[in-house]
């Protein structure tokens, strides 16, 4: 009988994966992290509920039946998460990657394989996120573990295996099997940046330039927290690339998937808008060096921008 089944059979004997009185397997269990008398991080692996999904869409494979099982069994599961940790779980189960797979025997052997990994993939969040929080305190978030489908591996393997969502008090990482402990770990620091900045009233991402600016704060916030690891976007763009790219985001001509995708028709990089931001940040730390983390996280828009060299190009 092959591993993977384990947790779903609770054979007693295989201690790492034997199953609890709930049916979920250890390594499938939320764990709440406390960090200080005041906040604390719920990791939270949907491991056991994409297992009840595929298990009940694997015998005979029809799409449709696939896509009510895993509304039934995963995206309730993360309602109920919501429902309990009290945050809108609607964003969150609206992005493409929450959803159901036509590899199904290939994302159980993924499971079967991060549950493996578990303890690594928990002191790997677990040890970033404390960074991330002795620089900007937070009391209290959901961090949800997603394997992910073999539709998405080959948009994931540049940046190490890992992928991932932020919204208000809860992350989603989307992470292969074969993830790169490094980039998860910058991904954890990255993405915690943007928790914090959903908690501020002001918090918008109403138009192209606000999605460029939020990620050059999370990049420049998660290469302090981790001084050695750098995202695979930190190559800067020529001036050239950088100043054409503003244009088309002034003008109206580039989305928000030519800037992260690249399109080489409009002739975009692929992360236009990490290294737009990164340069962006970069100058406001040139002007001013002695700014703090809590500072320039809150700046507006105009302030970060100002006196930058494609100032006009971007604000006309």
């Amino acid at each position: 009988m092959k591993r993977i089944l384990t947790p779903l059979l609770c054979i007693p004997l295989i201690v790492l994966t034997a199953c609890t009185e709930d049916g979920q397997s250890e390594q499938s269990k939320p764990k709440v992290v406390k960090i200080d008398n005041d906040s604390e991080v719920n990791i939270v692996p949907l491991y056991g509920p994409y297992q009840k999904y595929l298990k009940a869409s694997l015998k005979d494979y029809d799409a449709e039946v696939s896509k009510k099982n895993y509304i039934k069994y995963v995206l309730n599961d993360i309602d109920k998460m919501g429902e309990k940790e009290n945050f809108d779980t609607t964003s969150l189960k609206g992005f493409f990657m929450m959803e159901s797979t036509a590899y199904q025997q290939a994302l159980l052997d993924r499971i079967n394989a991060l549950e493996e990994r578990q303890d690594e993939i928990k002191k790997i969040i677990t040890k970033n996120y404390i960074a991330a929080h002795k620089v900007l305190p937070k009391k209290k978030s959901t961090i949800f573990i997603v394997p992910i489908n073999s539709e998405y591996k080959t948009m994931t393997e540049p940046m190490g295996g890992v992928a991932a969502g932020a919204y208000k008090d809860a992350i989603v990482l989307y992470i292969d099997s074969n993830f790169d402990k490094d980039a998860l770990a910058y991904t954890v620091a990255h993405e915690y940046h943007h928790l914090i900045l959903h908690d501020r009233h002001k918090y918008q991402m109403n138009k192209l330039l606000d999605s460029v600016i939020i990620e050059g704060k999370a990049d420049a916030f998660a290469d302090r927290v981790l001084k050695d690891v750098k995202a695979p976007w930190s190559d800067p763009m020529d001036d050239a690339t950088i100043k054409h790219v503003a244009k088309l985001i002034q003008n109206g001509e580039a989305s928000y998937e030519d800037l992260v995708a690249g399109s080489p028709q409009k002739e975009i990089p692929r992360w236009s808008n990490y290294n737009l931001g990164h340069d962006i940040l970069n100058h406001y730390f040139k002007s001013h060096p002695d700014s703090s983390v809590e500072d320039w996280s809150f700046k507006s828009e105009a302030d970060l921008l100002k006196g930058y060299k494609y100032q006009e190009t971007l604000q006309q």
